[in-house]
C-alpha cells in the first residue's frame, strides 16, 4: 500500500525529490459532471451547509482530504507532500468530480499500480461505489477495469482525496508499455467510452454491440492512421462464432470521400490465418450511410449456411471487401 511514495525519491540521493520535480508527476485531469453517474456508481449525500459563493462560481479550488486510515499511517512529511501536490491541482468545474493521477508503477508480480486524487467539485459529500477507471498511454486506452471504490469513504465537498489502485494484467487492452505520457480517466455508465470526434456511432448500432466490441473499437479508432482522401476503407475489428453456427463480425467503415458512402451490397470474404475462406457472400448494406470524412462501425452477421469453415481458428483473420 502507498507504493507511490517510492516515485517521490531522488534517484541519486534517495531523498525526497525537490518540489519542482514533484509537480511534474501530476497528470492531466479527467472530470465528469456528477449527474453522469447513476445510483450504482455514486451515493450523493445531502449537505447541511452550502457555500453559496462557490455555487455561483464556475470553477472551485479543492483542499486535501485524507482517509482516516491514511491520516494515522502517514507521517507529517508524507502528509506535507500530498498537501503540496493537491495545492498544485487546477481548479475543477463546479458540480463535477474527477481523477488526477500522480504516480504509475509497474509491479514485479504483474500489473501496474496507479495513485491519483479523487476530486469532488460539488457542494455535496460524495461516496463512490462501482466505478470504471481507465489508463491511457499517449491518448490511447491501455487498461480498463471496474473497481469498488467504497473503501475510499465519503469525500467531503470541494476536497481531493488521494488513493491507490492496482490494474492487473487481465485489465490490459494490449501489452505495449512504450509511452511518453499517461493519465487515468474515470468513466460513467451514461458515457463509458471516449469516441474520437470523427467516429459516428448511432444509438441503435451501439445497443447492438457487445462491451468487447466497444472496447476493441475504442482502441482501434485511436490506433489507426488516417486514410487517403477520395478513398473508402473497411476493416474488421472483432469476430465471434455464435452457438447456432452464425458468424458475427464487427467492421469499421472509413469514408475519405467528399460525399456520403451508401453501398447497397457489400461482397465480403473472411479468411483465417491459413488463408482459407471461412465465410463469404453478399451482405445487404442498404441501411449503411457514412458521412464524408467520418468512420462508422457496423455489425455483419453471416448465417450458418454461409459459413464454409465452422471450425476455423479465428485468433487471426482477414477481411476482404469488393
Amino acid at each position: 500500500m502507498l507504493s507511490f511514495f517510492k516515485n517521490f525519491k531522488d534517484k541519486k540521493s534517495g531523498q525526497e525529490a525537490p518540489q519542482e520535480d514533484l509537480k511534474k508527476e501530476l497528470r492531466e485531469e479527467s472530470a465528469l459532471d456528477l449527474d453522469d453517474f447513476d445510483d450504482q456508481e455514486v451515493v450523493k449525500e445531502q449537505s447541511e451547509q452550502q457555500d453559496t459563493q462557490q455555487v455561483l462560481e464556475s470553477k472551485v479550488r479543492t483542499e486535501l482530504s485524507l482517509h482516516p486510515a491514511w491520516e494515522e499511517l502517514l507521517d507529517n512529511e508524507k502528509k506535507y507532500t500530498l498537501r503540496f501536490l493537491q495545492a498544485e491541482l487546477p481548479e475543477i468545474a463546479f458540480g463535477s468530480v474527477g481523477v488526477t493521477g500522480f504516480s504509475l508503477m509497474p509491479q514485479p508480480t504483474g500489473g501496474v499500480t496507479v495513485a491519483f486524487f479523487i476530486r469532488n467539485g460539488t457542494h455535496l459529500p460524495v461516496t463512490f461505489k462501482q466505478i470504471q477507471l481507465a489508463i491511457y498511454f499517449d491518448g490511447n486506452p491501455f487498461a480498463r477495469q471496474r473497481i469498488d471504490l467504497s473503501e475510499v469513504g465519503t469525500i467531503p465537498p470541494f476536497t481531493s482525496r488521494p488513493w491507490e489502485v492496482h490494474f492487473p494484467p487481465e485489465s490490459y487492452l494490449h501489452e505495449d508499455f512504450t509511452f511518453k505520457n499517461w493519465k487515468i480517466m474515470m468513466k460513467a455508465n451514461k458515457n463509458p467510452y471516449v469516441w474520437p470526434q470523427e467516429l459516428e456511432l448511432d444509438p441503435e448500432m451501439e445497443a447492438r454491440m457487445t462491451d468487447r466490441q466497444k472496447k476493441l473499437l475504442e482502441k482501434l479508432t485511436f490506433d489507426i492512421s488516417p486514410i487517403e482522401p477520395g478513398t473508402v476503407e473497411i476493416i474488421g475489428f472483432d469476430i465471434t462464432k455464435a452457438k447456432d453456427g452464425r458468424l458475427v463480425a464487427g467492421i469499421l467503415v472509413r469514408n475519405g470521400l467528399e460525399e456520403d458512402f451508401r453501398p447497397n451490397i457489400l461482397e465480403i470474404k473472411i479468411s483465417d490465418s491459413e488463408g482459407e475462406v471461412v465465410a463469404s457472400g453478399a451482405i445487404d448494406a442498404s441501411r449503411m450511410q457514412v458521412r464524408p470524412r467520418t468512420s462508422r462501425p457496423w455489425v455483419l452477421v453471416f448465417p450458418a449456411d454461409m459459413v464454409k469453415k465452422p471450425d476455423a481458428n479465428l485468433q487471426r483473420w482477414t477481411l476482404e471487401v469488393t
